[in-house]
């Protein structure tokens, strides 16, 4: 599970990706990271939203480097077989996913630990609609995942962050109610996996 800032940070580097800055999407690498990338990032300076897309060993090595997680390539490809490749759709980009497709990849793999595949699924597609193309989704995919990322760095209630995050919304130029929930469940699941997995460290201290 990661942490607030890491899934802010990931979702800056989305952003950035998609509108071009890419010496700034770098930039929020490390610094012994950047001297050295991985091999499936080492081409990432030339990344052009239009030309290239993301393999899965791209869209697990970009989250692995930048967060410290573990997401396995073999976990989204067990995704791209099941109930779930009606989210997230076919490679979109040559044999290749779209930055928005990796946005999913990567909130899918946020919310696995409350919900299952199947319900995260279905959640998420109160939003996006059609995987095949990005026009008729309530809201971008990475327009979301930021807005996540945003909000998952509060301590408020959920329940209180309604007129903030309806402003934030709103701000986006979108309107759709189905944004508010969806952002919501996310962010009890986030809570909630959170404090488990306080529990459980705290819990490690005693026994």
């Amino acid at each position: 599970m990661r942490d607030a800032i890491s899934i802010q940070t990931l979702a800056d580097c989305l952003h950035y990706m998609r509108v071009g800055d890419v010496d700034r999407a770098i930039s929020l690498f490390p610094e012994d990271v950047r001297e050295h990338f991985p091999k499936e990032l080492r081409k990432i300076h030339l990344f052009h939203i239009e030309k290239n897309g993301l393999s899965i060993n791209q869209i697990v090595a970009l989250a692995n480097t930048l967060t410290g997680e573990h997401l396995s390539a073999t976990t989204i490809q067990n995704w791209t077989k099941r109930e779930v490749r009606k989210i997230i759709g076919v490679p979109r980009v040559g044999k290749k996913y779209s930055l928005q497709q990796a946005a999913i990849i990567y909130l899918l793999d946020d919310l696995k630990h409350l919900f299952s595949l199947e319900e995260t699924s279905s959640l998420l597609a109160l939003i996006f609609n059609n995987p095949d193309r990005d026009e008729d989704d309530l809201i971008s995919p990475i327009d979301f995942y930021r807005l996540y990322a945003e909000y998952a760095k509060s301590t408020s209630p959920i329940e209180l962050l309604d007129t903030r995050a309806k402003r934030s919304i709103e701000k986006m130029g979108v309107t759709h109610p189905n944004i508010l929930h969806v952002l919501k469940l996310c962010l009890y699941a986030h809570r909630v996996t959170t404090l488990e997995i306080e529990a459980k460290h705290y819990l490690n201290r005693f026994i």
